[in-house]
C-alpha cells in the first residue's frame, strides 16, 4: 500500500485508516492561494492612502522635515562618544556564571534522558517476563485472528520487527513469544517482497520499516507500536462478534 501523503508525524488510528480503507488523500487548494501580479513599474514608491490596496494597514512613512526651515537653534553639533564596546573588567564575572548555567541545563537533560532509558529498560523486561509465560502447543498453527494481526504487520509495517516489538505481538494475540519469531522468520522465506528502508526508532532500536509506514509516520516506537496493535486487534474482535450475533 503506497500513500501520498508525507506528515512528521500521526496517531495510531491515522495509520490504521490508511492500512483499512487504503485511500490516497490529496491536497485541496485554498481558496486564498490566488496568485499575485507582480508591478509593471520599475519604480519603487509609497502608494496614498487612496491608492492602497490594504485599506486597514496604516503606511508607516514619516515625513522628513525640511532642512531650509530648521532654525540655527535647533541645529547642535555633534559630540565624540568616549565609550567603548570592550567588556570592562567589572562585568566579566558574569561570563561564567552564563557557562555554569547552560552546564546545569544539559546536565539536567541528561539525567532526564537516563532515567528515561533505565524505565524503558525495566518495562521491556517486565513484558518479556509476561510473554515467556503464554503457553501454546508446538506446531500448532495460528488462528485466524492471530493470523491477520501478524499478516497487518508483516505486511504494512516491517518484515523484521526487533525483540521488544516481537514481545508485544505476542503478548496482544495471546501467542508464545518463540512461535512468533518463528512465523516471521518462515514468512521472510516465503515472501521478502516489498521495499523496506533502515531508520532508528525514537528508543534507539534500528528496524527496517516499509514505505507505507514510513510514509503515514515518520516517528515510531514501543508505544505507537503498541497502541497500532491493540487498536487492530481491537476492531478484529470487535467484528468477529459482530458477525456471530448476524
Amino acid at each position: 500500500m503506497t500513500s501520498s501523503l508525507t506528515q512528521a508525524q500521526q496517531g495510531p488510528l491515522h495509520f490504521l485508516a490508511h492500512v483499512i480503507c487504503a485511500r490516497d488523500s490529496t491536497p485541496t487548494p485554498s481558496r486564498d492561494s490566488t496568485p499575485m501580479s507582480s508591478s509593471s513599474s520599475s519604480s519603487c514608491h509609497l502608494p496614498s492612502s487612496s491608492q492602497t490596496p490594504f485599506q486597514g494597514v496604516a503606511i508607516l512613512h514619516i515625513p522628513c522635515k525640511n532642512t531650509e526651515a530648521i532654525s540655527d537653534t535647533e541645529k547642535r553639533p555633534l559630540k565624540r562618544s568616549n565609550s567603548s564596546n570592550q567588556i570592562s573588567n567589572a562585568d566579566t564575572h558574569f561570563v561564567p556564571f552564563i557557562r555554569h548555567k547552560s552546564g546545569g541545563r544539559s546536565r539536567k537533560s541528561a539525567e532526564v534522558n537516563l532515567k528515561g532509558r533505565t524505565q524503558m529498560r525495566v518495562r521491556r523486561q517486565e513484558l518479556l517476563q509476561k510473554a515467556t509465560k503464554i503457553k501454546s502447543l508446538d506446531n500448532s498453527p495460528a488462528n485466524e485472528h492471530q493470523l491477520l494481526v501478524l499478516r497487518m504487520v508483516y505486511d504494512e509495517i516491517t518484515m523484521y520487527p526487533c525483540e521488544s516489538w516481537m514481545v508485544l505481538i505476542a503478548i496482544i494475540i495471546r501467542r508464545a513469544h518463540k512461535q512468533v519469531k518463528n512465523w516471521f522468520s518462515n514468512e521472510r522465506q516465503k515472501n521478502r517482497k516489498g521495499e523496506s528502508t533502515i531508520v532508528e526508532t525514537t528508543d534507539g532500536d534500528k528496524v527496517r520499516l516499509r514505505t507505507s509506514a514510513l510514509s503515514t509516520c515518520q516517528e515510531w516506537s514501543d508505544s505507537f507500536m503498541e497502541e497500532v496493535l491493540m487498536i487492530y486487534n481491537f476492531r478484529l474482535l470487535r467484528n468477529s462478534r459482530s458477525s456471530d450475533d448476524a
